[in-house]
C-alpha cells in the first residue's frame, strides 16, 4: 500500500471521530470500488495499475470484517486493535493527543504542582506494572490483520454504544425510526444522553392518543435496553387490591440494574385520575404519594413481601418519564377558557378540547385539571407536548419503508403487499379522524391481508382494498 494513501485515509477517519461524527456509517471500500469498476471509472488504467488499486483496496476492505458498513468510530477502533505499535511510536501518539486534549480542555500544569499522592498513583500507569492492566484477560499479542475477523460479532454493540455518545446522534438514530413530532425526538435524545451521563432527568409527554408518544421510548430501547415502560393503570398502592404494585417495576433486577433503568409511565393521566373508594377516599393520591416517595431521588427501601427479597435502591440515578393524552386536562382546560357571552342574540364560543394540545400546558395545569399532586409536577422538568397526526402525516407514514406497517408486515410474511391511492388516502383519513394512530393502520392493513390469505395463502402478492 502507498504511504500517502494510508496516512490519507487515518486523516479521514481522525478527522471524522474529532469532529464528533465517528457514528456516521462508512461504507467498505471494496463495495465502492466494484461500484466505480462497473461503472467503467478504472477503464483507462492499465492492468498493472488496476491490479495495483484492487489489491490496495482489498487491504483496506480488511478493516469492514467483511461487514458492507461499519462506522467511523469502529474503523479506527479495529486499526488500533489489529496493528503492533511499538513503545517509542505509542508514546509519540499519546504525546500529539495529549498536546491537542491541553489545548482544548484542560491546560498542562507544572509537574511540581502535581500532589505527590497522585503521582504514585500515575506510576502504576508508567508501563512497569502491565501485568494489573489485563487482571485475568490474557496480555494482547501479536495483532495482525489474519484475526480481524474476531471482532465481528462486537460491532453491532459498538454501534449502539457509539449513537448514545451524543444527543445529536441519537436524535437522527430516532428520527429515522419516528415519524414528526421533533421537539419531542429531541427531548428524548437530550434525556437519553444525560442519564447515560449521570444526570437523570423528569420528562412529561402529553399529547392526542396514537401521536407517538410510547413508540418513541420504544425506539430507544433499541439502542438503551434498560427503558422499562410500564402500564401505569395496572399499579395499586400497597394495602389496595391489585397484584402489582410499585416495587413490582424492578421485578427480575438487581439494586446496580435498577438505578440504570429510565422508567417510562405509560397512560400516567389514568394513574393520576381521582378514583374515590365508598368511604370518600381518593385512591389516586394513596398511590401518587409512594410515587412521590421514588421519583423525589433518595434511597428507597422495599421490604420483603409474599417471597419477594429485600430491595434498596438510590433512585437519585434513575430518570422517569410520564406518558398519557390527559383527555380530562384538554376538556376541563377548554371548558375553563370558553367564551361565553350573555344576552340577546349572544354568541356562545366554546373552546375544543382538542386545541388544547398546541396550547401551553402547564405543571399549574396538571395540578388543576388532571388530579396530579403539586410535589410530583414540581418535580417534572419539562412538559413536551406532542401534536396530533394528520392523513398527509399518515400517507407519508404508509410510504416509508423503514416506519410504515405495511412493509413490516411485507417482512413478516414475505410477501409484496400493494395499496392502491384510493385506499392510501381512505386508511389515512380514518386514522386522523379516529385518534387511534399508527396502531389503527397496522390493524387495518392486517385485517385485509388476514381475509386474504384466508382465501389463498400460497400467493406472493396481494392487493389490499377495503372493502
Amino acid at each position: 500500500m502507498r504511504k500517502s494513501v494510508c496516512i490519507q485515509f487515518f486523516e479521514k477517519y481522525l478527522r471524522e471521530v474529532s469532529a464528533g461524527r465517528g457514528y456516521r456509517s462508512q461504507e467498505n471500500p471494496a463495495f465502492s470500488f466494484t461500484k466505480n469498476a462497473k461503472a467503467g471509472e478504472f477503464d483507462h488504467l492499465s492492468d498493472a495499475e488496476y491490479e495495483a488499486l484492487l489489491k490496495e483496496t482489498e487491504e483496506l476492505s480488511k478493516i469492514w470484517l467483511m461487514e458492507k458498513n461499519q462506522t467511523a468510530s469502529n474503523v479506527l477502533r479495529i486499526c488500533l486493535e489489529n496493528i503492533e505499535i511499538d513503545q517509542e511510536s505509542l508514546h509519540r501518539l499519546a504525546e500529539i493527543l495529549a498536546e491537542c486534549y491541553a489545548s482544548s480542555i484542560a491546560p498542562f500544569v507544572p509537574e511540581n504542582q502535581v500532589p505527590s499522592e497522585e503521582r504514585i498513583a500515575q506510576s502504576k500507569y508508567s508501563g512497569e506494572e502491565e501485568d494489573d492492566w489485563f487482571e485475568e484477560e490474557e496480555k494482547p499479542k501479536s495483532r495482525k490483520n489474519p484475526s480481524l475477523s474476531k471482532h465481528t460479532s462486537q460491532f453491532s454493540e459498538m454501534k449502539k454504544t457509539d449513537i448514545l455518545t451524543s444527543p445529536r446522534r441519537i436524535c437522527d438514530y430516532l428520527a429515522d425510526q419516528i415519524h414528526g413530532q421533533k421537539e419531542a425526538v429531541k427531548a428524548a435524545s437530550l434525556l437519553l444522553y444525560n442519564h447515560t451521563h449521570g444526570r437523570k432527568r423528569n420528562l412529561l409527554f402529553v399529547g392526542p392518543t396514537g401521536c407517538g408518544k410510547t413508540e418513541i421510548w420504544r425506539v430507544c430501547q433499541q439502542i438503551y435496553p434498560h427503558i422499562h415502560i410500564v402500564d401505569s393503570t395496572m399499579i395499586t398502592a400497597e394495602g389496595w387490591t391489585g397484584n402489582f404494585k410499585l416495587r413490582d417495576i424492578f421485578a427480575g433486577m438487581g439494586r446496580e440494574e435498577a438505578e440504570k433503568c429510565v422508567i417510562v409511565f405509560d397512560e400516567f393521566d389514568k394513574f393520576c385520575e381521582p378514583k374515590f373508594g365508598s368511604g370518600g377516599t381518593n385512591h389516586s393520591l394513596t398511590g401518587q404519594n409512594e410515587l412521590l416517595k421514588l421519583i423525589e431521588g433518595s434511597k428507597i427501601f422495599f421490604p420483603a413481601n409474599g417471597g419477594k427479597p429485600d430491595l434498596e435502591i438510590d433512585s437519585s440515578k434513575i430518570s422517569f418519564v410520564f406518558c398519557g393524552s390527559f383527555e380530562c386536562l384538554t376538556e376541563m382546560k377548554a371548558d375553563a377558557e370558553s367564551s361565553v357571552s350573555i344576552g340577546f342574540g349572544g354568541n356562545i364560543e366554546k373552546t375544543d378540547a382538542h386545541s388544547v394540545y398546541e396550547s401551553q400546558i402547564s405543571q399549574d395545569d396538571l395540578v388543576k385539571y388532571a388530579g396530579v399532586r403539586q410535589e410530583i409536577a414540581g418535580r417534572i422538568n419539562q412538559i413536551v407536548q406532542l401534536s396530533a397526526m394528520t392523513a398527509e402525516d399518515y400517507k407519508t407514514i404508509l410510504s416509508d419503508r423503514q416506519i410504515s406497517p405495511l412493509y413490516q408486515l411485507e417482512r413478516q410474511y414475505g410477501v409484496k403487499l400493494l395499496l392502491d391511492t384510493s385506499t392510501r388516502q381512505q386508511l389515512a383519513k380514518e386514522a386522523e379522524e379516529n385518534h387511534m394512530g399508527v396502531r389503527y393502520l397496522r390493524s387495518r392493513i392486517q385485517q385485509m391481508l388476514d381475509d386474504q390469505m384466508f382465501q389463498d395463502c400460497e400467493k406472493a402478492e396481494y392487493q389490499l382494498q377495503i372493502s
